[in-house]
């Protein structure tokens, strides 16, 4: 089934970043490594607030890598010490040529320069193999290279790293969903809005994202059950809104759309469920309960007539076929 409504374009807007006081960084050891000269190891301290601090492990790149620790203040006086020097005479370094590293790659990747991009990438992963940036832009250069394979063993590997479903990679969650949408990796794409799920279910986008995704693979009950999910959740999303419209609409004029809603072997069951979702849906999306009720009794009394059709239609099949038989 294809997309043929341009909402299926839609990329939720980006929250407004705000600006905040820049936070203390620097570069800390255990004050008991102090004696060591190999295998000394060095972390990234970020201060959240006066009680805690953040750390990261540096590699032996000096970059930070993985997910991050908080600690308490107390902790942090007590263990660790400042290597002010190691910071700006190493990791800031570091972690500027990284981030050109990346900067370039989605330059290159913006310019439709992939094989480039590609590159870029894999040099950044060649220094943090865990870079979020680097794993979600190497996914999304494969894909639109056309590189199936290669773009599903990136998929496993973002499942995989915990920071990649942090509030700021949103944006690129997003659109590597998307991407593997359109190029009908839906089973990744729903294992992939489902890990988000479990790490935010407050976000009404991800189930937007959920049901467009269903409504791609032609699973109008799931498709129905997660835009209803999404409405609930916010009923001002307006592309949630024109979802809900388009497929009103479509069940009315969608025979096709129609058998397959009232088939399989589940017949009449799958039938209820979905007209039970839809009359929710409709519901959750403002329209009053008389009207949706009203709607769905519509659309309920046009999938049984169909249903008739179809088996006067296998009947006249049968009296033909039982008729050249006995030629």
């Amino acid at each position: 089934m294809s997309g043929d409504s341009s909402f299926f374009d839609y990329t939720p807007p980006a929250e407004q970043e705000t600006e905040e006081e820049s936070a203390l960084v620097t570069v800390v050891s255990l004050r008991s490594d102090s004696h060591r000269i190999k295998g000394k190891k060095y972390w990234l301290a970020t201060k959240v607030d006066d009680d805690s601090f953040e750390l990261l492990l540096l590699n032996e790149h000096r970059v930070p890598t993985g997910d991050p620790r908080i600690i308490g203040s107390g902790e942090f006086a007590a263990h660790y010490t400042l290597e002010l020097d190691y910071y700006q005479q190493h990791v800031r370094p570091a972690m500027e040529q990284q981030d050109a590293r990346l900067s370039r790659g989605e330059s290159h990747r913006e310019q439709g320069e992939l094989y480039s991009a590609e590159m870029e990438y894999a040099d950044a992963l060649a220094v943090d193999e865990k870079n979020v940036r680097a794993t979600f832009g190497l996914g999304m250069t494969y894909l639109e290279k056309g590189d199936v394979e290669r773009a599903q063993e990136v998929f496993a590997k973002v499942l995989q790293l915990k920071s990649a479903f942090a509030t700021e990679h949103k944006h690129m969650f997003n659109d590597f969903g998307i991407s593997m949408r359109k190029n009908g990796m839906y089973r990744e794409a729903l294992q992939y809005y489902n890990r988000g799920v479990d790490l935010d279910s407050s976000d009404e986008n991800l189930f937007f994202n959920i049901a467009r995704t269903h409504y791609e693979s032609g699973d109008w009950e799931n498709c129905f059950r997660y835009l209803t999910m999404c409405l609930e959740k916010n009923r001002g999303v307006q592309e949630a809104q024109k979802f809900c419209r388009y497929l009103i609409k479509k069940t009315e004029e969608d025979e096709t759309m129609l058998r397959e809603m009232g088939g399989g072997e589940n017949g009449d069951t799958l039938r209820s469920d979905i007209l039970n979702l839809l009359r929710k849906m409709q519901v959750a999306a403002g329209v009053e309960l008389d009207d949706a009720i009203e709607k769905t009794h519509e659309i309920r009394d046009r999938m049984i007539a169909l249903e008739e059709e179809d088996m006067q239609m296998k009947e006249i099949e049968k009296d033909i076929y039982n008729v050249d038989a006995d030629f």
